[in-house]
């Protein structure tokens, strides 16, 4: 496991002074990305995952809308966003401080077949928010554990246990396949040439012309079909890209070269504004 101070992932410029964040990952299950922070201040943009989204909210008010609905978590709720599910985050109040997981999709299919004893199908949580107190207190527990215990069986024991609980209690094991939206013939065109040419200076026309759209109707169809523009999809995607390449120890300038963006500060900022941590800090967690 690697971790993150809070002095090295705090950026100045978007993180107020008592905003906290401390992100590290876990090898063993599938590079678990974990968070815990305190954010009094920073705001996230609208952004999806290729992940599983879990968090417990431990204290303060956090507001968010997931999937154009607007969502207020409290203190004890336990959090839940499924792959490719549009959301933000920000402050409500005074703040909040909450920890969160963000397993992967075989992970979570591998936990689904320890819980079920067969291998298959989807894993769809049902609802944005629930109240369950004894899911809340194994979630924070195996975050902490995640975060100190000093043993591979005191780790794998506490993620596993709340990990299957909450599958039981709070997951739709026949739910629909995972993916990044329901895309018709034409969008899921677009997005093909997008993930193959990421690096270049993409044009909505041009995009439009790939299927015969004008720009207006191939925005239009975007956000019927995943809920965003395609400018929107394509910063997400390339955020996406960027997490992969930092992951694997790509310095950020060649990174921020390698998916589009203009320069590094401006993968930076929006890299920030999904992940809550810079480039740099994200990437030293995969070096530690």
């Amino acid at each position: 496991m690697s971790a993150i101070t809070q002095e090295q992932a705090v950026d100045p410029g978007r993180i107020g002074e008592r905003d906290k964040v401390c992100f590290w990952r876990d090898a063993r299950w599938d590079d678990l990305e974990c968070l815990s922070a305190t954010f009094v201040q920073h705001e996230y943009s609208l952004h999806t995952h290729d992940t599983y989204v879990i968090g417990v909210i431990e204290s303060g008010v956090e507001e968010y809308r997931l999937k154009g609905v607007e969502h207020r978590a409290v203190a004890g709720d336990v959090c839940l966003v499924n792959p490719g599910e549009l959301h933000d985050g920000r402050p409500g109040g005074n703040g909040y401080r909450y920890r969160m997981f963000y397993p992967s999709i075989d992970l979570m299919a591998e936990v689904r077949g320890q819980v079920t004893e067969r291998h298959g199908g989807g894993l769809h949580f049902r609802e944005a928010l629930v109240e369950d107190p004894e899911v809340f207190r194994l979630l924070s527990g195996a975050h902490r554990t995640l975060e100190d215990a000093p043993t591979h069986l005191e780790r794998d024991s506490a993620f596993l246990e709340a990990a299957s609980l909450l599958i039981r209690r709070h997951a739709d094991l026949d739910g629909p396949e995972i993916g990044v939206g329901r895309e018709d013939r034409a969008v899921a065109t677009v997005q093909d040439f997008v993930e193959d040419n990421l690096a270049e200076d993409l044009d909505l026309k041009k995009l439009a012309a790939l299927v015969g759209f004008s720009p207006y109707r191939l925005i239009r169809t975007f956000r019927k079909a995943i809920g965003q523009t395609p400018h929107a999809w394509v910063t997400g995607r390339r955020i996406a890209k960027a997490r992969r390449l930092l992951s694997m120890g790509d310095q950020p300038a060649n990174v921020a070269v390698d998916c589009g963006f203009y320069d590094q500060a401006h993968l930076t900022r929006l890299f920030k504004s999904v992940h809550g941590v810079t480039p740099g800090h994200y990437r030293a967690a995969f070096l530690s």
